[in-house]
């Protein structure tokens, strides 16, 4: 508990702010389902995040039925898991997994378990193993083993875990009293940039911008518990111009999602920069790191 203690302290650090000493403006670069030339969610592509310039890796968990955690991004298989037909991960079981193979470009080996992937960041304690847990369960006992398990896995504390379900990161402060928590919050907006049914258009010519005022994040920091944090995409970032520098003095972290690009983020950023003299705690990123940071002018 003292690794976790020392690494929450060293995550707070982590505020909004333009004269931090990190290699990229202070903030933390995290590779987006891993190195971007690999297929996501894949060993492979764990493995060459925490060999290349990121600061951290950030991975997708869902749980099989037979309990089970697997990375894997959408709630069907299909689009980057082939071998099982088109199922809810849910629905699949261990051996269902083992028997799957990941698709794309350096693909075909197997999907991997989450244990899998928790093997690669035990030997790499001075790197954030960023997890996002993909679907809310009404249970909290799963999520409860999977703290556990996370706690027991990675001793060196530099792990935490996000959901866009305030319920599920309840969850896990039952279990986890001290770690560090984020809460995805996605633009609407970009539905149809993301999803290539018709639902997806008619969403985002309908939807409006989240509004993440001073308020919001005090109750944020009230109902899942400090530390927290609250993860966000560029679009969301523009549409709260305040939001770092709110996040800032009530010691919420930010980190911005690359989901139109990573040239358009640094850009963003770039611009908040200038006009509000705030940068995030840290962005996860499509590319590589030192191109990202090199366009921020850091």
């Amino acid at each position: 508990m003292q690794a976790r203690r020392l690494m929450v302290a060293a995550l707070a650090a982590i505020l909004p702010c333009a004269d931090a000493g990190a290699a990229c403006l202070g903030m933390q670069v995290h590779a987006h389902r891993g190195a971007p030339t690999l297929p996501e969610n894949s060993l492979a592509s764990i493995r060459a995040a925490y060999a290349g310039g990121w600061d951290g890796v950030e991975i997708d968990m869902q749980r099989l039925k037979d309990g089970r955690w697997v990375l894997h991004h959408d709630l069907l298989t299909g689009r980057t898991v082939s071998g099982v037909g088109r199922r809810a991960v849910l629905q699949l079981s261990s051996a269902d997994w083992r028997g799957a193979k990941l698709t794309g470009q350096g693909g075909g080996q197997p999907p991997p378990f989450l244990d899998d992937a928790l093997q690669v960041a035990a030997t790499q304690p001075a790197k954030t193993f960023n997890a996002e847990l993909k679907v809310v369960y009404r249970d909290c006992a799963p999520v409860g083993k999977l703290v556990a398990n996370l706690q027991q896995a990675l001793p060196h504390g530099n792990w935490m875990i996000t959901s866009a379900f305030p319920e599920a990161l309840r969850c896990v402060r039952g279990t986890d009293s001290q770690g560090y928590l984020g809460l995805i919050v996605f633009d609407p907006r970009h539905a149809e940039s993301i999803s290539a049914n018709p639902l997806g258009k008619y969403v985002s010519q309908r939807a409006t911008a989240p509004k993440l005022t001073r308020p919001w994040l005090a109750n944020l920091a009230a109902t899942v518990g400090a530390p927290v944090g609250v993860h966000v995409d560029a679009m969301t970032l523009a549409a709260n111009p305040q939001l770092l520098r709110d996040a800032a003095a009530q010691s919420v972290r930010v980190f911005v999602y690359a989901v139109g690009g990573d040239a358009a983020l640094a850009q963003q950023l770039r611009a908040t920069r200038q006009r509000e003299g705030y940068l995030p705690s840290g962005v996860i990123i499509d590319g590589d790191a030192q191109a990202f940071c090199k366009a921020m002018g850091g």
